[in-house]
């Protein structure tokens, strides 16, 4: 009677107790669930030399391959773990390069019972998926609707141009949240790459088809060539109302009121200067006003903060000209000068000027600056000031007005948006040949602050340490990081 042929994995029964722990991949060869790898296998001595090394009996004797030892090796590769400290990392801008840490690591595999995934790992297999679940999420939440849409560019740590396109939707029940949808380097900055930025970015949001109709509102700032790309991409959104940034334009008009008064500028610019890296100015300071906060550093490009400063220095200067006279003038340059500027004689009457006729433009741009409101709301806001810089005297107060007049003259959408307000708010307008899609604009932004702050986590994202993204890892980190 012949000899009957027993199979490999017969042998391996009669080999080893532990027949979990293989699984049978040809004729000839063996997958370890616990190493992880694939070993010849073709006598009772292939398997012994397997079990006898010291890789084996590690990860037999590591409790975490344990819980392992039942997980496929492709389940483990697109783990709903991985996937999910991915998501985290990204929420909470955490460098992925922080996992490699010891310390770290070993917090995480003794309270998670988990493989903590390399960094690479990470970057190169779960980011793209974070960011297609996003864009999905993004399409989703905005198919029904019609949007608005919200383009800035500026310039990074690098020097490189960089754009970033924001889309919310357009209800006239409720206030649409705004999302992240694409953020690109521009080779250079003009209304031909801003308007193909723009066409770029929504054909991520419609991915096999582009709905014209849907594209309602374009928000900008005022520049020259953000305008010229609003005419151009009419053309191919032949409803959009184009209109420019009207916390901006407050801010401009702002500026032109720091132009009149130079002495009262370099007044804020050198009180700022001495007390910058200087804690025994800061003390004496602080031990002589005590219950008052050190005078604000206005930063030129955060909007009205000149504004602000100018105020906090007409409530409290004679408490600062103090401080300030009590310093050495010979100790450094902005003490002298400031000591100077101090002693003019009108210096104190055109500081209560300022903060008497042009507080409201800083409350009406912090105003602005919220998210949500309904456009008769914004729109209030804008008409208040003009009804404030009307009433108030003085030469000043006229090319304040003047200048905010010029700025909404040149924004292409305001007219449009001023007449709707008037109407959601029952006012008695000139008629119109209203279209169905005007109801739709009940709570349109008008500012794009959203855009700014977006800029704001690019930059907190690309710090000095952190300036070696890829191009396109950068864009899906900042999308996935504003979105959740």
């Amino acid at each position: 009677m012949p000899k009957q042929k027993i199979s490999l994995r017969e042998k391996i029964l009669q080999w080893t107790s532990k027949k979990d722990l293989y699984e049978i991949k040809s004729t000839r060869e063996m997958f370890c669930k616990a190493c992880g790898k694939l070993f010849i296998c073709e006598k009772k001595c292939h398997l012994q030399q397997h079990e006898q090394t010291a890789i084996h009996k590690e990860n037999i004797m590591t409790p975490l391959r344990q819980t392992l030892l039942t997980q496929n090796l492709e389940e483990s590769a697109n783990s709903t773990f991985n996937m999910e400290l991915c998501n985290v990392f990204l929420a909470a801008n955490i460098p992925w390069h922080k996992l490699q840490n010891p310390a770290f690591q070993n917090f995480l595999t003794k309270y998670c019972g988990r493989k903590i995934p390399d960094e690479s790992t990470l970057r190169k297999n779960y980011l793209p998926k974070c960011y297609k679940d996003t864009i999905d999420r993004i399409r989703n939440e905005l198919d029904p609707f019609n949007i608005w849409v919200s383009v800035d560019e500026t310039t990074d740590a690098l020097g490189r141009y960089v754009a970033n396109c924001l889309v919310g939707k357009l209800s006239e029940d409720e206030p649409g949240k705004s999302y992240l949808l694409a953020s690109k380097q521009l080779e250079r900055t003009n209304h031909e790459t801003i308007a193909r930025f723009v066409n770029q970015s929504l054909e991520i949001l419609w991915s096999t088809r582009v709905v014209a109709e849907k594209f309602l509102l374009f928000v900008t700032d005022g520049a020259p060539y953000m305008i010229k790309s609003g005419r151009h991409l009419k053309v191919f959104y032949p409803k959009i109302v184009h209109v420019t940034c009207l916390a901006h334009a407050l801010n401009l008009v702002a500026e032109k009121i720091r132009y009149q008064y130079e002495d009262v500028d370099n007044l804020i610019s050198n009180v700022k200067k001495i007390f910058v890296k200087a804690p025994l100015r800061v003390e004496m300071y602080k031990e002589k006003l005590k219950e008052m906060p050190l005078p604000p550093q206005p930063i030129l490009t955060r909007w009205g903060t000149w504004l602000q400063a100018a105020m906090f220095y007409s409530e409290h200067f004679d408490s600062i000209k103090e401080v300030v006279m009590s310093f050495d003038g010979s100790s450094a340059v902005a003490i002298q000068k400031a000591q100077s500027i101090m002693k003019k004689p009108g210096i104190k009457n055109q500081l209560i000027y300022v903060r008497s006729n042009f507080k409201i433009i800083c409350e009406s741009i912090t105003q602005l600056e919220k998210n949500g409101l309904p456009l008769t709301d914004s729109i209030k806001v804008v008409e208040n000031v003009f009804t404030s810089l009307k009433k108030s005297p003085g030469p000043v107060a006229a090319v304040a007005l003047k200048k905010l007049e010029d700025v909404t003259e040149k924004n292409p959408g305001y007219k449009f948006l001023l007449e709707l307000a008037r109407i959601f708010r029952g006012e008695d307008v000139p008629e119109h040949d209203t279209k169905m899609e005007e109801i739709y604009y009940k709570f349109a932004p008008i500012t794009s602050c959203e855009v700014e702050r977006s800029f704001s986590k690019y930059k907190s994202i690309l710090v000095d340490n952190r300036q070696c993204f890829k191009v396109e890892n950068l864009e899906q980190y900042l999308v996935c990081n504003v979105n959740t």
